[in-house]
This record gives structure tokens, C-alpha cells and sequence, in this order.
């Protein structure tokens, strides 16, 4: 059974392991690299990494700390998605990253999120209590105070009624301390299982998954192409195997047609 060093400082363990362990793959959690020196949410530390690299700067961090062949590193964040400034997006990211090969395999996965700031007293305590496993972050004035409950929050809200412009509540972003980033956490842990199952039939290396996608499925109704998918190919990263992925339909609807559907 192999045995993965998650670098973590924020439990994020039982959330990944059990998606891996009918692989065969024991997660051990790790906390001799201090993953917060690559940059926090609240932003005390700044971030200079991108998500795939930190996932990866963890995942070497944790084989070369610990002797372990094998280090997992995960890395959220949030914005951009399909609606920038309308929808907040959260994205995680996990590298497992094998020492002895060199091999990196990336899972990921994506959606929104309904977590937001809030600025004001009326309706505080209501809006915290919209989300009771949540913990929360105070800023004021020049000070951060993180992993607050909604009733420490509103005690030191009324401690500092006099000063309540300068108050700002934020989610406590931390894996532990964030429900909805723990279910995403966990569709990302199924999406590494995905493509630790996926194996190359040329050389059997895993992660045997849709890497390309070709646009130009015809329209349905005048053939001409569209930006829909015409052909998608699994690629090994081993052997650089090749195999095309058939499309569930052979024309696309004319919705999606710039001629037809200018």
C-alpha cells in the first residue's frame, strides 16, 4: 500500500483519504512544511505561486521532509469562474507527485460558492448563523483575528461598537474551518481517484484521461463547424499513447451554430 505525505497544516486528510483508500493509497498527514509561508488567505502572507505550483511545491515539500516516495499537495482559491464579479468561484487543486519517477498528477474541481464579507451590524448575527459550521475572520484596523465563531464575532463586534467603520468580517477561508471548501476538497480527492484508475494500455501509467479537445462538430442543420467538441483524445503521459474518445453525438444543435444562430 503506498504511503502518501499530505503537507498540510489545516486537516485536510480525512477528507482526500477515503476516495483514495480502495486505491490501495494510505494518506498521512504531514505538517513539518508550513504551507501558509506560501501565501493565506487573508492575505498577511502573500501569494506568489500559482495553485498548480503550490499543490506541487507541497506535494515535493512533504516527499523531501518525511523520506516519503510519495507527496500529495492541495491548493484552493477563489474567483474568476463562469461569472467573474457575479458568481464567487472556488477552485481546488491537488498534485500527487511520486519522488522516485518525477511523475505529477494533477485532479482538480471547481464550482460556486455562497460565502461573502459582510460590512455593517444590522443583520450580522443573521447572516452567520446562515452558515453555523463556518468560522470567520475580523479584521480591525490593523489587526486580523482568524477562526471566530458567529457568537465570538458578535461579542467583539459589541466591544467595538464605537469603531464599527473599521470592521470588516470575512469566511475564514481554512479547509478546517470551511464547509463548503471541504466538499469541494472531496470532489477534487474523486477526481484524483478518477485518474489514478484511469491506466494507458500501451504502458499501464496511470492518469490515462481526455487531455485534448478538438472544436468543429458540425452543425445539424447547414454542416458547417461549430466551436462544439468534434473529437477528444486521451493521452498517456508515459508512452505519449493516443486515443480518441467517441462523442456522444455526431452533429451539434444548431443553437450553437454562428451561422444559423448568429
Amino acid at each position: 500500500m503506498p504511503r502518501v505525505v499530505l503537507a498540510t497544516k489545516h486537516e485536510k486528510a480525512r477528507l482526500i483519504a477515503p476516495c483514495l483508500a480502495p486505491l490501495g493509497y494510505f494518506i498521512e498527514e504531514s505538517s513539518s512544511f508550513d504551507t501558509d509561508s506560501l501565501g493565506t488567505f487573508a492575505g498577511d502572507i502573500k501569494r506568489t505561486l500559482t495553485p498548480p505550483q503550490a499543490a506541487l511545491t507541497k506535494a515535493r515539500k512533504a516527499c523531501e521532509l518525511t523520506g516519503s516516495d510519495w507527496g500529495l499537495g492541495s491548493e484552493g482559491s477563489f474567483g474568476g469562474g463562469p461569472a467573474p464579479g457575479l458568481i464567487n468561484w472556488n477552485q481546488e487543486v491537488l498534485c500527487l507527485y511520486q519522488h522516485s519517477t518525477g511523475l505529477s498528477v494533477y485532479a482538480k474541481a471547481s464550482g460556486p460558492t455562497s460565502l461573502q464579507g459582510f460590512h455593517g451590524q444590522d443583520g450580522l448575527l443573521e447572516h452567520l448563523n446562515q452558515y453555523p459550521k463556518q468560522r470567520w475572520i475580523m479584521r480591525r484596523f490593523e489587526q486580523i483575528d482568524k477562526g471566530l465563531s458567529a457568537d465570538e464575532i458578535f461579542e467583539l463586534w459589541q466591544s467595538h461598537e464605537a469603531n464599527v467603520d473599521n470592521i470588516q468580517i470575512e469566511p475564514d477561508l481554512r479547509a478546517m474551518h470551511c464547509p463548503e471548501r471541504q466538499l469541494m476538497i472531496a470532489k477534487a480527492g474523486q477526481d484524483l481517484a478518477r485518474r489514478l484508475s484511469e491506466k494507458c494500455p500501451q504502458c499501464q501509467q496511470v492518469n490515462f484521461v481526455i487531455k485534448e479537445k478538438q472544436p468543429g462538430l458540425p452543425c445539424a442543420m447547414c454542416s458547417l463547424p461549430t466551436h462544439q467538441v468534434k473529437l477528444s483524445v486521451r493521452i498517456c503521459d508515459g508512452c505519449a499513447y493516443r486515443s480518441p474518445e467517441p462523442q456522444p453525438v455526431s452533429r451539434a444543435d444548431p443553437k450553437y451554430c454562428q451561422f444559423c444562430n448568429p
